[in-house]
């Protein structure tokens, strides 16, 4: 996992076994004293670092879905190519879920346990996020450089590739990024580039 300002190597590690546990038996099926094993702590121990099980679950999906809307917006403002700012987007992808795959299984369903005032503001920045990136779809459409088809289902298409990409990383650790960076973009592109 990717430091995080302020947070002590004990903390990253506590988070990084919530990570764990929060994908694989879901964020209600772990307990605090389960993560305090994995760490090797006393169950008390752990509130010496955490307030509680859903600030563990904040930190990691919430610090993921503020760096994705502030990355995009960057991409989204930038002078590139439509073309070259879809590639950045998937180097993004590719770029936080290799940090930590488990963190990044959690933006997927374990967010709607986020507490309330949390779970809005991730509904907008996952929504404002989905719509930069239909823009620069939308954009490379009418500059005629992707073929031309539903935007929507493009954005879907798109999204449910590099949203699942923490499965692959979770079970190939050691997997060359470069390689599946390079596999990730040709099979991606090619399926949307309009042939010449």
């Amino acid at each position: 996992m990717k430091p995080t300002d302020g947070l002590t190597s004990r903390k990253q590690q506590i988070l990084e076994q919530a990570a764990k546990l929060f994908r694989t038996r879901g964020f209600k099926g772990a307990s605090l004293r389960q993560i305090a094993e994995k760490v090797g702590m006393e169950g008390p121990s752990l509130y010496n670092h955490i307030k509680s099980k859903h600030e563990l679950l904040s930190i990691l999906v919430m610090n993921n879905a503020r760096e994705f809307n502030h990355r995009i917006n960057e991409i989204h403002a930038s002078s590139l190519s439509s073309l070259d700012k879809i590639d950045r987007v998937i180097s993004l992808h590719i770029e936080l879920t290799v940090v930590n795959p488990d963190a990044m299984s959690l933006m997927l369903s374990e967010w709607t346990h986020l507490e309330a005032d949390e779970r809005l503001e991730y509904v907008k920045l996952r929504d404002s996020y989905e719509n930069q990136f239909k823009e620069i779809l939308e954009q490379a459409m009418f500059e005629g450089d992707v073929v031309q088809m539903d935007v929507n289902f493009m954005l879907f298409m798109i999204l449910s590739t590099l949203r699942s990409l923490y499965a692959w990383c979770a079970r190939y650790k050691n997997y060359n990024r470069l390689e599946m960076e390079a596999y990730l973009k040709q099979g991606i592109l090619k399926g949307i580039l309009k042939k010449a």
